[in-house]
């Protein structure tokens, strides 16, 4: 009896299992015919609210414009067939290349344009791919994917130190919307925004070959996560801890990965036979007497950290991989001479002055990358 019983309790129980078993099989082919994977760095080149070809009106705090978005789908003046006696320049960068608070002329491209063909003596093209709120893992998929059929002679990476390192990194940034790479073994990885905070989960088996899995997991895990995010920034914006000499490994690692990207792009560049720059945007903060005031009084933490700290390590980071020129000394020098205001005071982006006073600095130094043997 006792033998009979036994049996039948193992009978039961392969039966739970079996069903067990069937019923996360079937959950397991749910997850991988209707739930989405979030997007590596193949996609999300393109966001924002400016995609659709034609004329926008927009205003905000301190300015009104038109913003033209060209049938490329780039806030930028229409782009014709490459001629082969104009030069021609590709500008990426974030919003502040997409410049969609001044009228299309007022811009950072189109004032390099104009500006450049002054100083060279004949007309010379300058082609804006700004993307707001990317990254440099964004201006490299767009080196690839967009800027191969421009056929330029330059290219530019305009590189926000305020925030493009921040933009780097999913454990920092917040934007699933837009490519992460990780480096692994010292090489570029995608890397899913949604996994960035797992560590080694994300590595692990199950991670890897279950969808249910993932899925499950992310959600347990955004509220933690969103959470922690909070948590690290101290009361300050999270991103202000880009001037924090403690940093952390969270930061190491996107200034490792931002380096890497940067090579990714000279290296790109010089296999195609374009010219490779960086050109170093600063944020009000570090380029204005009146922009470091009010942050100061608002975040006293930022009073023991230095402010230009982040901009040396930029330039020393990537002066090894590439031509490298700052903008913030001519900022700076403008603003002490009571030139402005070059930022909007709310919305943090240059106004039309500022757009005229960065390409007035940087259009020898560009010219010069122009003319550099390839």
């Amino acid at each position: 009896m006792a033998a009979a019983r036994g049996s039948r309790l193992l009978g039961r129980l392969g039966l739970s299992m079996g069903a067990l078993a069937g019923c996360l099989l079937l959950l397991e082919i749910g997850a991988r015919a209707f739930l989405s994977e979030p997007a590596t760095a193949g996609g999300g080149l393109r966001r924002g609210a400016f995609q659709q070809p034609g004329d926008h009106p927009v205003s905000g705090p301190g300015f009104s414009a038109t913003v033209h978005v060209n049938r490329a789908g780039y806030v930028d003046a229409e782009w014709g067939p490459r001629r082969p006696d104009v030069p021609r320049v590709v500008l990426l960068g974030d919003s502040f290349v997409q410049a969609a608070q001044v009228d299309l002329d007022q811009g950072l491209g189109r004032r390099l344009a104009a500006d450049l063909s002054a100083l060279q003596g004949q007309p010379v093209e300058v082609l804006s791919l700004g993307v707001p709120g990317a990254g440099t893992a964004t201006a490299l998929g767009l080196l690839r994917d967009a800027v191969p059929r421009l056929q330029p002679d330059l290219v530019v990476l305009a590189f926000l130190v305020s925030n493009d390192v921040f933009n780097n990194s999913p454990r920092l940034d917040t934007k699933p919307d837009k490519p992460y790479f990780r480096l692994v073994a010292g090489k570029l990885q995608p890397w899913p925004a949604q996994d960035a905070h797992l560590g080694a989960v994300a590595d692990s088996a199950p991670w890897r070959m279950s969808a249910l899995v993932r899925a499950v997991g992310r959600r347990l895990l955004a509220s933690q996560e969103a959470r922690r995010r909070v948590d690290r920034g101290g009361g300050l914006p999270l991103d202000l801890r880009l001037h924090d000499p403690q940093g952390g490994a969270d930061w190491d690692e996107a200034w490792a990965v931002t380096a890497a990207l940067v090579a990714a792009m000279a290296q790109e560049s010089a296999s195609q036979g374009w010219a490779f720059g960086v050109l170093l945007l600063p944020d009000a903060i570090m380029a204005t007497d009146q922009g470091r005031a009010e942050a100061l009084a608002r975040w006293p933490a930022l009073k023991a950290w230095d402010l230009d700290a982040a901009r040396a390590r930029a330039r020393s980071t990537f002066s090894p991989l590439a031509p490298v020129f700052d903008l913030q000394p001519a900022l700076a020098a403008q603003d002490a001479a009571g030139v402005g205001p070059l930022y909007l005071r709310e919305d943090g982006h240059w106004t039309a002055q500022g757009h005229a006073v960065a390409a007035q600095a940087a259009a020898p130094v560009i010219g010069s990358w122009m003319q550099a043997p390839r």
